[in-house]
């Protein structure tokens, strides 16, 4: 029997890093389109002055006017500013599923992105395989646990081939919990994104596998 997600429950993930360029807009869409899949109303909140997000999901709907099965994912650009409000509107929306994208250089808003990061149900923190990236995310999840956050890390532009990446995922481990599921490297992720759809909007994409699974973890994550 299929479970239908219940319309009461509402659940907020967040991606946060204090390092650009690490994929949190890139895994906000597609996770976002992951749980529009599954039936649940979604809301994406752009928090980056950059509004790649939101870019996005203007594309995504010039998308759906030739292509009305794509399904709708609605993205409200946000300032960090005024995040209390931002976040008061989405809870008091009918999404039952709402992502929260935030730009890098945290310390410059540091108590609203912990204000966030508190009132979200599971944060998730993208991390590549570099020691730049480990010298960023690791002191960012000590915050987040010092402040009570749920969260864990997810590798994300990954090769597991190479000696690198079982180094950085040990690294990691020695500080917080890890996503058991890393994203690759893959050109169908940037493929899809500039056509305002993600990874499993695609025709059988090569990657399907690999975001089934994320969205099983998430599941799991937030008792859905």
């Amino acid at each position: 029997m299929t479970k239908h997600p219940s319309p009461s429950k509402q659940s907020i993930v967040m991606l946060s890093s204090p390092k650009g360029g690490v994929g949190k807009s890139s895994l906000s869409r597609n996770i976002l389109v992951l749980a529009a899949q599954s039936g649940r109303q979604v809301l994406g909140l752009d928090m980056d002055k950059q509004a790649t997000l939101a870019t996005w999901a203007e594309r995504r709907e010039r998308v759906r006017a030739s292509i009305p099965a794509v399904s709708h994912i609605p993205v409200h650009r946000a300032s960090l500013d005024d995040w209390r409000s931002t976040l008061k509107m989405a809870r008091q929306s009918s999404a039952g599923f709402i992502v929260i994208d935030t730009p890098p250089s945290i310390e410059i808003n540091m108590t609203a992105i912990l204000g966030l990061c508190e009132s979200s149900d599971f944060v998730l923190v993208p991390c590549q395989q570099s020691q730049d990236d480990l010298d960023s995310v690791i002191p960012w999840m000590r915050h987040l646990k010092q402040s009570g956050a749920k969260a864990a890390f997810i590798i994300n532009r990954a090769n597991i081939r190479t000696r690198s990446y079982a180094t950085i995922r040990s690294k990691l481990l020695n500080v917080g919990p890890v996503c058991p599921v890393e994203i690759a490297q893959a050109e169908e992720i940037s493929l899809a994104n500039g056509k305002g759809l993600g990874v499993m909007d695609l025709s059988r994409p090569k990657n399907a596998e690999a975001f089934g699974a994320l969205w099983s973890y998430l599941r799991q994550e937030l008792d859905l």
